[in-house]
Order: C-alpha cells, then structure tokens, then sequence
C-alpha cells in the first residue's frame, strides 16, 4: 500500500505565483499609502503649531508691553514709571497663570495680538 500524492499541476502552481506576486504588489501599495497618510499627518501637525500655537515667550511679551508703556508722551512720564514697576512685577506670572488656565491655543492668540499692538490700550484690550 503505497500512496501517491496526486502531483500539482503546473496551472495551479502558476496561478498560486500569480496570486503571491498580485498580494507582494497590493502589501507594498497600502504600505506607500499609509506612509503617505502619515507623512501628511505629520506635516499637518507641524502647520498647525507653527500657525495657530507658537508664540512669544511671556517675558517676550511683558518686555513689548514695557516698551509701550515708555513710549507714552513726556506728560504721561510719571504715571509710566509706576506702570513699568507694576507691568515688571506681574506681568511674566499673569502670562504664565494665563497658559495654564486657559491652555496654549488661547494665549498664543492673546500672545500674537500683545505684539502686534502699537499702543498700550491697544494691548490691554488683548
């Protein structure tokens, strides 16, 4: 009693490399497309913080209100000097406790307007 395997037919085998190299071909088509999808996340990401997140440090952005502050008119000089002890003494912790209370999105928006203001009113209404 001997039992022969039925041998493959060469058909089938032709069909199976087809099927192997149609599979090999369709791995490396989803493979370059979810490394495309990733590669467009990411750049996603680095858009949106350059765009909406970064901002000037706080001290950046007290030194700017100082600046605004100095530049008032020779009239104002001895209410500016006043200022500048108070801005200097809280300014930076204001910003900071501003981050933490209302998260990065909120004060670069505030951050970008402080230095975009040309009087001292103006920045105050940030």
């Amino acid at each position: 009693m001997t039992s022969t395997k039925p041998k493959p037919e060469p058909e089938a085998d032709a069909r199976q490399r087809e099927a192997a190299a149609e599979l090999a071909t369709t791995v490396r088509l989803l493979s370059k497309i979810g490394w495309g999808a990733l590669a467009v996340i990411v750049l996603a990401v680095f858009v949106f913080w350059f765009t909406k997140v970064r901002a000037p440090d706080p001290a950046t952005i007290c030194a700017h209100k100082v600046e605004l502050v100095l530049e008032a008119g020779a009239d104002q000089r001895g209410g500016a000097e006043a200022l500048v002890g108070q801005l200097e003494a809280k300014c930076v912790d204001a910003a900071k406790r501003k981050i933490q209370m209302r998260g990065k999105l909120v004060y670069a928006e505030y951050a970008k307007c402080v230095m975009a203001a040309t009087a001292l009113s103006d920045a105050e209404r940030c």
